[in-house]
């Protein structure tokens, strides 16, 4: 794999990972929520960074996209699981 593109990997995914732990100890629902969106946020960008960067190898490219996008997904199902907390009957808010 191009050592560029490892970096920059580890320069989003690194970010993301810590904001799964802050997901963790956060302790209301909004702040979980502010948290889901940096995570989304943070993975999106990942995605539009490595989409457009010109000169990598069409297996390079997939296996971050793969990367990104499998954090992308869980970051995305885990906002949904966020809002639908925030909008059930029964939200307690902390």
């Amino acid at each position: 794999m191009n050592e560029t593109l490892i970096s920059a990997c580890q320069m989003f995914m690194i970010p993301a990972t810590i904001l799964f732990g802050a997901l963790g100890v956060a302790n209301s629902y909004a702040l979980k929520f502010l948290v889901c969106i940096m995570g989304a946020a943070t993975t999106g960008l990942w995605i539009y960074r490595v989409w457009y960067w010109t000169g990598l190898s069409l297996l390079d490219r997939r296996t971050a996209l793969g990367l990104a996008g499998l954090f992308a997904a869980a970051w995305i199902i885990t906002l949904l699981v966020q809002l639908k907390n925030m909008v059930a009957p029964g939200y307690n808010r902390r």
